[in-house]
């Protein structure tokens, strides 16, 4: 994760989290956050088929990564809950997540050359650039 993707984490669960206060909590997060990691994860598999290398020990870890990433939510949940009776801040931290999952899905169709169009087309180039291995 590059300082760029930080950063956009770090603004998205910022926002999130105040949008979850002003709102009294926002409820879907974590449920948005599952099914955009399905979404990741079965994109994930599509666009290693496509470029023929589909391995399970990758695919095993990303799951592994995925879970990890529920249960330091669910953590952050309980510490608010307990320490400050509120779900604000997990839900940024949450909405951060969503953020990472959206960027990794769009990643997942630059990798398989998927065609997009208009304003979507910049931005996945944006992201394409932001992702790709550094050359030294």
């Amino acid at each position: 994760m590059n300082g760029v993707e930080k950063w956009v984490l770090a603004v998205t669960g910022a926002v999130g989290g105040l949008w979850s206060l002003l709102v009294d909590g926002l409820g879907l997060a974590v449920v948005t956050l599952a099914l955009f990691m399905v979404i990741d994860y079965v994109s994930g598999l599509a666009q290693a088929f496509y470029n023929k290398d589909l391995s399970s020990e990758v695919g095993f870890r990303g799951l592994v990564k995925k879970v990890y990433y529920l249960l330091l939510i669910g953590a952050c949940y309980a510490f608010e809950n307990l320490v400050f009776g509120t779900r604000h801040l997990a839900d940024g931290v949450a909405i951060s997540f969503v953020a990472m999952e959206f960027i990794s899905i769009t990643e997942n169709g630059v990798r398989m050359n998927a065609p997009f169009s208009g304003v979507f087309e910049t931005f996945l180039a944006i992201v394409k650039k932001k992702t790709e291995p550094e050359k030294e």
